[in-house]
């Protein structure tokens, strides 16, 4: 997508869809300059409520001798609630409005003496609601032949103050974001025939190479050499090879501090011999979201250029069920050599996630840690599908984890981790259980990853309830940016943002 800024009065932008927003409250307020007649029949549909400025309403009206073909007017709701959450929903909305009547360019009016807010987010939220709202996944349907319009031409008129380096570089930024929260939506969405932990290894190479990270990516025979005997458990009902890949970024000192990152990548969960009902397995392979979200992250990261050093690591592996399968019963000495007794075979995340988070702190010096992962079913029941889950042992690292979160619109909501919990996952033959039974389920499952950190202050996401939606879903969410169906890129946003904080710190 082209994306230009302009600065001149709205009269003379020439544009096939000029989208204009107005508040609810203010709707009787004459905003936006234009020519006299034009005036008058906003005026008019204001008059007789046709244009109320709610959130999210669309009134497009045709133009007759302006330079703008068409004006899109899109509400944005009371001013007290205003967000650039909502800025980016409208953007969203227009431009899925504008590609419904075949047009491939538009010009977003970005008036910042209405929306008070800076020249960099009005830009950044436009350009990142635009990329995030018109995403599409149609790789491998018949109606993938439909011609879906792309808008190949965005224009941002910029309002009340002159355009300057940093409002391109934003608007630039929000695009970036989009496609990165897009590429991991895609590898979400792939099926799991197709996208297997060695052909998401492959992608992961592609994206190391277009964007100049350092990669490792550890086959089986290394996976045995480095003892991650966990992930090679889990792995054992596959015929499919595990892998482990590792991203390096490092764009701060030589010296300076650094971010790892660990994503879970079960790229298709059957539950093992503690087979999942028929419901529950359906969209199981999106099970490898938190990996999807941590190679989106870093091109994210590598194309923005943030001065900082980030180390990835992503297992990937299948949890089938066959009779090499890890059993109920079991007892599995991880990378670090601590043991744990298997009381179910579809707690399988934390154990690859636990040889991950060991294996990256032995591979570099790490200063802080995230790891996001679809862990546990029981985050949904806790918080539904509206926010992530988060625990930490670092109350600091967790305001940025959580400002993170706020700037890329993605709740986070705090949960405990008193050692108390620590009685739920305790084995009588081995260090730990793999699972602390149903109560505070999400919580016992942090946990046990928190046995595998060591003194590094880390923050655990738990995306289950964030990383997919379906139609269900939707009907209360209604989120435009959000796709109605398919994977979400839950926490590819976030993790950029966390990395440009500590960035700047």
């Amino acid at each position: 997508m082209k994306i230009d800024l302009v600065n001149k009065p709205l009269a003379e932008i020439e544009t096939s869809a000029l989208v204009l927003t107005v508040f609810e409250d203010e709707k009787d307020r004459n905003i936006y300059c234009f020519d006299d007649k034009l005036n008058s029949r906003l005026n008019k549909l204001i008059g007789c409520g046709e244009l109320t400025g709610k959130f999210k309403e669309v009134t497009m009206i045709h133009t007759d001798g302006f330079m703008a073909e068409r004006v899109l007017i899109m509400g944005l709701g009371k001013r007290c609630d205003f967000s650039l959450e909502r800025l980016m929903a409208v953007s969203a909305v227009a431009a899925r409005n504008i590609r419904r009547v075949n047009l491939d360019e538009m010009t977003v009016v970005g008036d910042l003496n209405l929306l008070e807010i800076s020249g960099e987010d009005c830009c950044r939220a436009i350009t990142e609601g635009i990329t995030l709202g018109l995403y599409k996944f149609k790789k491998y349907t018949k109606s993938q032949q439909k011609d879906y319009r792309a808008i190949s031409q965005l224009s941002i008129a910029i309002i009340g103050k002159v355009i300057s380096d940093e409002m391109v570089h934003a608007a630039l930024n929000g695009e970036i974001l989009g496609e990165s929260t897009n590429l991991a939506r895609d590898l979400v969405n792939a099926p799991a025939n197709i996208l297997t932990p060695v052909t998401f290894a492959e992608h992961a190479a592609r994206i190391a190479q277009e964007n100049n990270l350092g990669i490792k990516i550890l086959e089986r025979d290394e996976i045995e050499a480095e003892q991650m005997n966990a992930i090679l458990a889990v792995n054992a009902g596959s015929v499919e090879p595990p892998r482990v890949v590792v991203l390096e970024y490092n764009g701060g000192f030589k010296e300076g501090k650094v971010l790892g990152l660990v994503g879970k990548g079960i790229t298709f969960d059957s539950g093992g011999l503690s087979l999942k009902s028929r419901d529950s397995m359906f969209r199981m392979h999106c099970d490898m979201a938190g990996a999807a979200a941590v190679l989106g992250a870093m091109q994210c990261i590598a194309r923005n250029r943030l001065p900082i050093n980030v180390v990835a690591v992503m297992p990937l592996t299948e949890n089938l069920v066959d009779a090499h399968s890890y059993k109920v019963g079991d007892v599995v000495s991880t990378r670090e050599g601590k043991t744990v007794e298997i009381l179910n075979t579809d707690a399988e995340g934390r154990l690859i996630l636990a040889d991950a988070l060991s294996y990256i702190r032995s591979y570099r010096n790490i200063d802080y840690l995230v790891d996001i992962a679809t862990l546990t079913g029981a985050i949904v029941t806790s918080l539904g599908h509206f926010c992530t889950g988060a625990m930490t042992n670092d109350q600091e690292f967790f305001n940025q984890v959580e400002k993170a979160g706020q700037i890329s619109c993605e709740k986070i909501w705090q949960l405990p981790l008193f050692d108390d919990y620590m009685a739920q996952i305790q084995s009588d033959i081995a260090d730990y259980e793999n699972t602390g039974g149903s109560p505070a389920g999400s919580i016992t499952a942090a946990i046990f990853l928190k046995q595998f950190v060591g003194n590094v202050p880390w923050v655990h996401l738990d995306i289950a309830g964030t990383a997919w939606m379906d139609e269900s879903t939707m009907t209360y969410m209604k989120n435009p940016f959000l796709p109605k169906e398919g994977g979400t890129g839950a926490g590819t946003r976030l993790l950029y943002h966390l990395a440009k904080i500590l960035s700047e710190n």
